[in-house]
């Protein structure tokens, strides 16, 4: 498989969803980026094709993963690791800074693992940019305007975004290309009628060590999206594993799906992070809408 990176530059702020308005999270999963290039998908009428080499995984792609910089963050693994500096064993105010670290750049996962990770680098997500908040108001027909808040993520000059893709032949990533020239105009995320979530994209080079993990053989392997085996695999996959669940949910962002906005069914996948072995599955659902919607749970791996 081949891969390409898509370094994204937002020209305003964000909003992830973590279920309300006044609260947002940094970074978006796979099966948010799913949905939304199936939108722009939808629009090109590639819709069919673009399903299908992701359903035959042909195309896969990771959660988006921040970089400042030229350095490109991938989740902590799951795994155990000890220091191999006595000292800082019992540093209770190290420890908290370990327990604290979300992202380590790709270039010290050998120093992670082997227990010498670079202290300089426990606090870089500080970086990365600043919360905000902007008070919006809400008409609805002739009642009194509502005011309401909405907690954005602005990121720094020279950061933003990454999302890791795999594809199979040039015509693949061709069609991805097309996807994200549409997507960078409708934005990502919430409130993007507000102008939120838009940015510029770069297809941007694999690094070399970043690239030496993805085509890396090994019995552990770092999960870099949300995904979900399928049913008769889960009892074999989560043998000597370290895992974290997440629940996935949200609205169907289709204006033909229903005549009033309808949630998708909550859903339980693995986090990126999370380190074992398997394909993962996109999942259908009707849920009394007119058309399916497409759930992607597919696995994106990292050997360590």
């Amino acid at each position: 498989m081949n891969y390409t990176l898509y370094c994204l530059e937002f020209i305003n702020g964000v909003h992830f969803g973590r279920g309300n308005l006044d609260s947002s999270e940094i970074t978006f999963h796979a099966d948010t980026l799913f949905s939304a290039l199936f939108q722009e998908a939808l629009k090109m009428k590639k819709q069919d094709r673009f399903l299908k080499q992701v359903s035959d995984g042909k195309i896969i792609f990771s959660d988006a993963f921040p970089y400042i910089g030229k350095n490109y963050y991938i989740p902590k693994p799951m795994i155990a690791v000890q220091t191999e500096d006595e000292s800082k064993q019992g540093d209770s105010r190290q420890k908290k800074k370990f327990k604290n670290l979300k992202y380590i750049p790709v270039s010290t996962l050998a120093d992670f693992v082997n227990g010498t990770f670079p202290e300089e680098h426990m606090e870089d997500m500080k970086y990365l940019g600043l919360y905000d908040m902007k008070v919006s108001v809400g008409i609805h027909g002739m009642e009194e305007p509502e005011p309401f808040r909405v907690n954005t993520w602005n990121f720094n000059t020279g950061t933003g975004l990454y999302v890791l893709s795999g594809y199979e032949n040039e015509s693949d990533r061709e069609l991805l290309d097309e996807l994200f020239e549409g997507l960078q105009y409708t934005g990502i995320g919430e409130k993007k009628s507000s102008g939120l979530g838009r940015f510029i994209y770069k297809v941007c080079k694999v690094p070399e060590d970043m690239m030496g993990y993805l085509k890396k053989k090994s019995e552990k392997n770092i999960l870099l999206s949300t995904a979900l085996p399928e049913d008769e695999e889960l009892e074999q996959v989560i043998k000597d594993s370290s895992y974290l669940l997440i629940k996935r949910s949200g609205f169907v962002d289709s204006s033909e799906y229903a005549l009033q906005q309808m949630r998708k069914r909550d859903l339980y996948v693995f986090s990126s992070g999370s380190c074992f072995a398997f394909r993962g599955r996109i999942i259908e659902e009707r849920n009394g809408g007119k058309h399916p919607v497409f759930r992607y749970a597919k696995a994106f791996f990292m050997g360590v």
